[in-house]
């Protein structure tokens, strides 16, 4: 009996001690797998004329397979890795966007040229807020392509297509 005792205070220990750092640390999130998914549909890698900084856009196509997420604000979260694997940007929308069944979402940022070496980007949805993963992630090693005008490219962040 006494060893049993034992055993149970050593782990609600174990868990009490878990989440006092969890709580001291921020939210734990994970993707379950089934609220949505995203396939890269392409990513491009371009100088941007008259800057000293390249370009990165990638278009993702998402299906929500979460009838719950349908018409809510989801995120889409865009992390461009240094060959090291250092996430040295993060990009996303302020405002989200409406989710529908499908749809795609652009996604843009620029970086210095001093540091696009071997660069890699990993995108994801999350809720609005960007503190829950809502998708499986998407790695890429973005193209390089024909330079670019700054006066070509959109500013717009999210584009959601119905």
């Amino acid at each position: 009996m006494k060893s049993d005792f034992k055993k149970l205070w050593v782990l609600a220990s174990i868990l009490t001690i878990s989440g006092i750092l969890l709580g001291t640390h921020g939210a734990v999130s994970a993707f379950i797998g089934n609220q949505s998914n995203i396939k890269l549909a392409d990513a491009n890698f371009a100088p941007l004329d008259g800057t000293t900084n390249y370009q990165i856009k990638l278009n993702v196509n998402y299906s929500v397979s979460d009838p719950t997420l349908i018409g809510q604000k989801l995120n889409a979260v865009m992390k461009v890795h240094s060959s090291n694997g250092t996430v040295i940007k993060t990009t996303s929308d302020p405002l989200g966007f409406t989710a529908n069944n499908t749809g795609t979402i652009q996604l843009l940022t620029n970086i210095p040229i001093a540091i696009a070496q071997n660069i890699t980007t990993e995108t994801f949805l999350t809720d609005l807020n960007k503190t829950n993963i809502l998708s499986n992630p998407v790695k890429t090693l973005p193209t390089i392509a024909q330079p670019i005008k700054s006066s070509e490219f959109t500013p717009a962040v999210i584009k959601n297509k119905t």
